[in-house]
């Protein structure tokens, strides 16, 4: 009697572990993001600006605290909403993908959630939340904050003039033409972004210009060079032909040339705390139909965005 007693025992529990086991596999089968790879694929489509970084890379390699002088930290929208749901990207995020234009902006984050506390992070503030989606009305009118669960590690989020946008982030997503690029951090400007600069500050509006004739460009984060570095930033633009790329490239030195230039006209000298070091820092080249750049980001310039 013990005997078979200690066999069905047994058996009760490899039914169970294997009912465990099936449920984490059928779990994870039907989970739409399973890398971070996949947050670029729901990201809806469009002539947006998007843009990757992956915070959990940042935080293992020490690098995350190189941001920490442009944390919103100081924003009163930030701080309330931290005292509401205890979420604060240095610790909580684990990679943010997104997308915007002059109208809308979109983000699909992966990490850890209290979705309750997001819940009633809406509710407080005026909006509403029915199942998995919340939406509340913005600091400014005709704007609106609107959520979706994606699943227990991913939240799309939407800030724009429609209180239903995240909704076009909604699974099964579409599918990519090229595969993202495998940098921790990236942007990938759009064609409208670059074609009409006026939203830029004047001396990047100028290196936009020239790259007008770009079929794409890829801004990256790289590995800082020098020991007074805190990273670069890395250009990869591509051009129907060669000798539009060549074009560009000459075009860009001699635009860092220039503004060297004038600097010296006002009797300044670049600042390593601004735009003016690392602008003229830059370095370019061409390599058959694209234009590789890299501009190195000191520290200081970090320091002074605090």
């Amino acid at each position: 009697m013990r005997f078979a007693l200690k066999i069905a025992a047994v058996l009760v529990a490899l039914c169970a572990m294997g009912a465990a086991g099936w449920f984490g596999f059928d779990w994870y089968r039907h989970r739409f993001v399973r890398t971070n790879a996949d947050l670029i694929q729901l990201l809806p489509p469009g002539d947006l600006t998007t843009f990757y970084v992956d915070v959990a890379a940042l935080r293992q390699g020490g690098l995350l605290r190189l941001f920490g002088g442009i944390t919103p930290a100081s924003e009163n929208d930030y701080r309330e909403f931290i005292a509401h749901t205890h979420f604060d990207y240095t610790r909580d995020m684990d990679a943010l993908a997104g997308g915007f234009d002059s109208d809308q902006i979109f983000f699909l984050i992966r990490g850890r959630f209290d979705w309750d506390e997001l819940r009633r992070f809406a509710v407080t503030h005026g909006g509403t939340c029915d199942d998995d989606a919340c939406r509340a009305p913005g600091t400014k009118p005709n704007r609106w904050i609107n959520f979706i669960r994606i699943q227990p590690d991913t939240v799309a989020l939407a800030i724009g003039p429609s209180p239903t946008a995240a909704d076009l982030m909604r699974p099964p997503g579409r599918r990519l033409q090229d595969s993202p690029p495998g940098d921790p951090v990236w942007v990938s400007v759009s064609p409208t972004l670059i074609k009409d600069p006026t939203s830029l500050p004047g001396p990047l509006r100028i290196f936009a210009l020239s790259l007008q004739p770009a079929a794409s460009v890829l801004l990256s984060a790289g590995k800082a060079e020098h020991s007074n570095e805190a990273f670069t930033v890395q250009l990869e633009a591509a051009f129907p032909n060669a000798p539009s790329a060549d074009t560009t490239c000459k075009q860009l030195q001699i635009q860092t040339r220039m503004l060297k230039l004038e600097l010296a006209r006002e009797n300044r000298q670049p600042s390593p705390a601004d735009l003016t070091g690392l602008l003229t820092a830059g370095t370019f080249q061409v390599g058959n139909t694209h234009v590789f750049g890299t501009w190195p980001v000191r520290k200081e310039l970090l320091k002074a965005l605090e």
